[in-house]
């Protein structure tokens, strides 16, 4: 990823003098879903579930626009909530008590590419594509007293916009689009012997609009 990053910081420098440069920020109001599995450690018992959150999220980006209008640029957030969800377990382990399951996504760094497709109904349309880093931090409250490690984790984005300048203001712009990301599955072992197991799956659509400055 690093490695990623600084062949489009580069490719932003080169094109610098040359190319419309934009920064901003978005709001953007995350639909996520995440199901997984925790195999107990020495039963072999999987316990399923899934949870949805919906979440506002705000983020700042840098762009940068060549002439024949591709974009590419880089988005940041600091957090994204994942949610929480708990259950309660009776076994013959010595784990019965409350298990709460909860994470968030930290450092979220999106590069991307905006492409123009055409214009519908006097709006500007482009496909946007993108991958995300990110860190999964998870904060469970285990009543056995295991806990799991935080992971880097990289996510895959589609999805479809539309841009155009205010009417209002010097060289301000707007975005707005809808995008779909599949993030790798977490997969990792708890600190406890022997280990319980877990993997999970997460995804997330997102509404974005974005309000950025030109120059």
């Amino acid at each position: 990823m690093k490695k990623l990053a600084t062949i489009v910081l580069s490719l932003f420098l080169f094109g610098a003098a040359k190319a419309e440069i934009g920064i901003g920020i978005t709001g953007g109001y995350h639909m996520l879903d995440t199901s997984g599995t925790e195999t107990t450690r020495s039963s072999g018992e999987k316990n399923t579930g899934s949870h949805s959150e919906d979440v506002l999220v705000p983020e700042v980006f840098f762009e940068a626009t060549a002439d024949n209008g591709v974009t590419v640029g880089v988005a940041y957030i600091p957090t994204r909530e994942m949610g929480s969800k708990s259950r309660s377990d009776t076994n013959s382990d010595g784990d019965t008590g409350t298990y709460k399951a909860e994470a968030e996504l930290d450092n979220v760094v999106q590069i991307y590419t905006d492409i123009p497709l055409t214009s519908a109904f006097g709006y500007d349309l482009y496909a946007k594509l993108g991958i995300q880093h990110a860190t999964i931090s998870t904060l469970e409250s285990l009543n056995s007293g295991s806990s799991y490690p935080n992971k880097d984790v990289l996510g895959y984005t589609l999805g479809l916009g539309t841009k155009g300048d205010l009417p209002y203001g010097n060289n301000l712009y707007y975005k707005f689009d809808v995008t779909y990301t599949d993030f790798e599955d977490y997969a990792a072992d708890s600190d406890s012997s022997p280990a319980n197991k877990v993997e999970a799956e997460l995804e997330d659509i997102a509404a974005k609009l974005s309000v950025g400055y030109k120059f």
